[in-house]
């Protein structure tokens, strides 16, 4: 019972006191096995419930289908492992590409696998849209599914939000600092790669990883 509480004591300082959840966690060593069970659980829940309480609307519209049946009950089971293993790549391919930002930057503070339990801390706020999906598709009820997707919007920028603390907590460097590092060169690092590859194909993507690489090694290097 005494887990039970502590447990739900860390998630709503999460939610309330980020930055004193993010430093207590960082301080206290504690495993990042409970916020990654929250991020796999609502990377399912969103993949899942959405996917299927779309097709569930949909297939209540006398549309012509074509015997198309057992390929939307197909897409509809796996939505919610596809949701998950997408999700687990986007979680380690941006905490990566945050953790190198900020050896760019020139800090040296913090460790990875550290963000990497911060970030999932950080989708907690996504649990509430989650929910809304959860009602909506057992009450049969589109509207609020509809709802559910639209506040999806505001809760993923909370989420950022907290992604930005969390940086700024884990490497110890202030919220202007974080916010470069999170957001704004992640967002160039996906654009040049974007570009490359749009232009090169797999090569140029090959290009920029190497690239990256390199500019980690010689900030590391030389810093």
């Amino acid at each position: 019972m005494r887990e039970i509480e502590d447990t739900l004591y860390r998630l709503g300082k999460v939610l309330t006191s980020s930055r004193e959840a993010f430093d207590t966690h960082i301080a206290e060593k504690y495993s990042s096995a409970l916020p990654l069970a929250i991020y796999i659980s609502i990377s399912f829940s969103l993949g899942s419930i959405v996917t299927k309480g779309i097709l569930k609307a949909v297939g209540s519209i006398p549309l012509p289908l074509y015997n198309l049946g057992w390929m939307l009950e197909l897409i509809a089971n796996l939505s919610g492992v596809i949701g998950v293993a997408g999700s687990l790549i986007n979680l380690l391919v941006y905490a990566s590409l945050i953790h190198i930002s900020v050896r760019i930057m020139g800090y040296g503070e913090g460790r990875w696998d550290d963000l990497v339990g911060l970030i999932s801390y950080s989708s907690l706020p996504l649990v509430f849209p989650a929910a809304l999906a959860a009602i909506s598709y057992v009450a049969s009820w589109f509207s609020l599914l509809i709802m559910s997707l639209v506040l999806i919007i505001p809760f993923s920028l909370w989420s950022l939000y907290l992604i930005v603390v969390a940086t700024s907590v884990n490497y110890e460097i202030s919220l202007g600092h974080a916010l470069i590092a999170s957001i704004v060169i992640p967002v160039i690092i996906c654009l040049i790669a974007g570009s490359l590859t749009a232009k090169l194909g797999a090569i140029g993507l090959i290009i920029a990883i190497l690239g990256l690489a390199a500019l980690y090694a010689w900030r590391r290097w030389y810093s």
